[in-house]
């Protein structure tokens, strides 16, 4: 993400030296959301169908690079305001000749304020990550107001962003760098290095602040493993804020849109994502019939959440919640689902007989039972959910399925596979090709998977970073 906060020059608040290092989010894919959306009983943008994607801040473009190349149907645009990222992101576009995305180089204010433009029309997703903690309230209010106007009834918002009250400890580090940063001579990652250096000279001191709050030492620690140009656009730049989602709930509820769930699976399952005693808590607020605001701020104190990937679905006037599920619609959404084992999965006789999944809580185990017939039965080819739920493995307990598909989606093993129009494939297999070729050629470590409609990347430290 490469976008200015305020003043007239586009670097007067968002550092621009160092380029932003090119990042991919599974979780802003068409695929993943459509998943996401099933699983929480909401109906999801039909695939399958002509649609359009938006993304706000999308630094090297990779996302909709590999979403373009994925469903030659659908329409892809992404604005940043970086000429560098924008221009790199649409020479690969050009490289690979996927016609069906562009990249404009712009300020999402301007975006937002100006004309109906025909470069931005009405669109069934809308994805940022790492841009809403980062920039000033007017950016913010223009990227709702984006929402607000030009995402279409039953479309999906997606919003990365750092949050309380996981974040917020880290705030006064941040704002030591921030202030210790023009003292050093260089570039923006020689000062984010003399910042860190600076923490860790007070950290060895002794100095109480990260002995009251030993997550930002272990913080601190992990840094050391992170790209330096990640850290320089995480802490340097002059807006970082963590954000209550209570208060993200308001102002996407002023731009028509209800929060749906997480887009990170395993947190919208309170079994594994809780403790065992703030579920008890959870489960009683739900019998009051408290709230949603009150029941996710209640998890994000029970998870200590430093990072949210919220899904937000825009409503028609109505009826109200238009686009939520019934009981009998949404087992015959799941039903028809099909499920793939995602390369670099186990094979079902390679897994112990516990899985130990680290999550923000812990450990969480898997009973190795459960996880192996779904492996096995899904080791040659894709298969639909109803074919996994009549499994003799889970005879009498298909139920299992549902939370169980979610948890292996999210450690990467397994992913549905989007419904595509007959005559896509010929135009996907071709678009794949050469855009992996492209990746290659940068040297990118960017696997697509066209078949779920996403890729693998290798995965990026830091519990707050905006990309």
């Amino acid at each position: 993400m490469n976008q200015h906060v305020d003043g007239d020059s586009p670097s007067a608040e968002y550092l621009t030296d160092v380029a932003y290092p090119a990042h991919f989010h599974r979780e802003t894919m068409p695929s993943w959301i459509g998943g996401a959306l099933a699983a929480l009983g909401r109906r999801a943008p039909d695939l399958a169908a002509p649609f359009t994607w938006l993304e706000l801040g999308c630094g090297a473009g990779l996302g909709a690079l590999v979403a373009a190349a994925c469903h030659p149907q659908g329409r892809f645009i992404g604005i940043d305001l970086s000429e560098r990222e924008v221009e790199r992101a649409a020479g690969m576009a050009r490289a690979a000749r996927l016609d069906n995305v562009r990249f404009v180089c712009q300020d999402i204010r301007d975006v937002a304020k100006g004309p109906e433009p025909a470069a931005i029309p009405h669109c069934d997703f809308i994805v940022s990550h790492g841009v809403y903690s980062w920039v000033a309230e007017p950016v913010r209010e223009a990227m709702a107001d984006l929402v607000r106007t030009r995402l279409r009834p039953g479309g999906v918002a997606y919003l990365g962003y750092t949050s309380q009250p996981g974040a917020v400890s880290f705030s006064a580090a941040q704002k030591l760098m921030r202030l210790a940063a023009p003292l050093q001579p260089g570039d923006s990652v020689a000062k984010v290095g003399a910042g860190v250096a600076l923490l860790r000279r007070l950290a060895q001191s002794g100095a109480g602040y990260f002995t009251a709050h030993p997550a930002v030492l272990e913080h601190l620690e992990q840094m050391d493993r992170m790209d330096a140009a990640y850290l320089a656009h995480e802490y340097l730049n002059a807006h970082w804020q963590a954000f209550h989602v209570s208060d993200i709930m308001d102002q996407m509820a002023g731009a028509g849109c209800d929060f749906a769930g997480s887009a990170s699976l395993l947190e919208n399952i309170d079994a594994v994502s809780l403790p065992s005693g703030a579920q008890a808590e959870l489960a009683q607020l739900q019998r009051q019939g408290v709230g949603i605001a009150l029941l996710e701020t209640a998890r994000d104190i029970a998870r200590n959440q430093s990072l949210r990937r919220d899904l937000y679905q825009k409503q028609n006037a109505a009826p109200a919640h238009h686009y939520r599920l019934e009981a009998d619609q949404h087992r015959a959404v799941l039903l028809a689902q099909r499920v793939m084992r995602m390369p670099g999965a186990p094979a079902a006789s390679e897994l112990p007989d516990e899985l130990k999944i680290d999550t923000g809580i812990g450990p969480v185990t898997v009973a190795a039972q459960a996880v192996r017939p779904l492996l096995q039965a899904l080791s040659q080819a894709p298969r639909s959910y109803a074919e996994l739920a009549a499994l003799p493995a889970f005879a009498g307990n298909s139920g299992l399925i549902n939370p169980l598909l979610q948890i292996l989606a999210w450690i990467g093993w397994l992913h549905v596979v989007p419904a595509a129009a007959p005559t896509e494939a010929a135009a996907r297999g071709a678009a794949l090709a050469r855009l992996e070729a492209v990746l290659n050629e940068a040297g990118l470590p960017l696997q697509v998977v066209g078949t779920a409609g996403t890729a693998l990347w290798p995965a990026v430290g830091g519990s707050g970073g905006g990309a």
